[in-house]
């Protein structure tokens, strides 16, 4: 029986071949070099501009080795722990990522570690659009403000638009489009007992006079919006409505309502208010 057994290992060393108890694979002692893995992406390539995907990221590792075979293969991700690799996985979360993934072989090599790169952003910029009216020389400016940000990928631009019509593209901040309204206008107002709830504020304009040489009504009835785009093409859209046109002449008494902590012009008016509840 000692005699067979050792045949047995006589043979095994001769032909320079092993096996490994936990996995049963044969190892070649003539095995020396590492395994190679390739890491591949689901969608192959970044769905989003500049770079970065708009959507789920799957990750894929295949790893090989022509002689002993691949024993385990790991994996991580931006410096965290090392995993073990078992099937592909799906990223979601924003960010900007860095894998690192090895593979080892039943004849333990080590392979080095190899890296890739991907960043996702899949939620829109903000954006709160607002204007402001100011009057010089007879002449009405209309500043559209847009306060945009975006918390991953980082602004890109914001372009203004008029009735649907692109009048404007900014790519820096302040986000700002001036529009000149050729009319000439004078406004007298006197806000008159105002009174508050929960939600609103409502009072009287007691003295309106409204004289304009040119009927603005085109204009203040008009749509305004902006859309803000990120690095990565997501966007968002903030809107206004132009404020409704009353003709020239004297009102008295005109009812209002606005929201309470309301802070800026009264569009039709072009009165300047600020409504504080408490």
């Amino acid at each position: 029986m000692f005699r067979k057994g050792l045949a047995v290992a006589v043979i095994l060393l001769f032909i320079g071949v092993s096996v490994v108890p936990s996995t049963g694979n044969r190892v070649s002692f003539d095995d020396i070099t590492p395994p190679v893995t390739t890491i591949s992406f689901d969608p192959p390539t970044p769905t989003g501009k500049n770079g970065w995907y708009a959507d789920d990221v799957e990750i894929i590792l295949e790893a090989t080795d022509d002689m002993s075979g691949v024993n385990v293969t790991y994996y991580r991700l931006n410096g965290g722990e090392w995993k073990t690799y078992v099937e592909p996985f799906t990223i979601e979360s924003d960010d900007n990522y860095v894998i690192e993934y090895y593979s080892v072989d039943n004849a333990s090599n080590v392979e080095d570690v190899k890296s890739a790169e991907f960043k996702i952003d899949q939620t829109p910029p903000t954006i709160d659009l607002t204007w402001e009216a100011d009057k010089e020389d007879g002449i009405w400016y209309i500043t559209f403000t847009a306060f945009c940000s975006d918390a991953t990928s980082g602004m890109d631009r914001v372009e203004f638009y008029m009735d649907d019509e692109l009048v404007c593209t900014d790519n820096e901040a302040p986000y700002e489009w001036i529009y000149r309204l050729p009319i000439t206008s004078s406004v007298i107002g006197l806000i008159f007992n105002p009174q508050f709830s929960e939600e609103n504020v409502t009072f009287f304009a007691l003295i309106v006079i409204i004289i304009d040489s040119t009927d603005p009504s085109d204009f203040l009835s008009k749509h305004f919006y902006a859309i803000a785009y990120d690095e990565a093409g997501n966007s968002a859209k903030g809107e206004i409505y132009g404020p409704c046109y009353i003709p020239s002449g004297v009102y008295m008494f005109q009812q209002l309502t606005f929201p309470n902590n309301y802070e800026g012009y009264i569009g039709r008016f072009f009165i300047r208010a600020t409504f504080d509840y408490e």
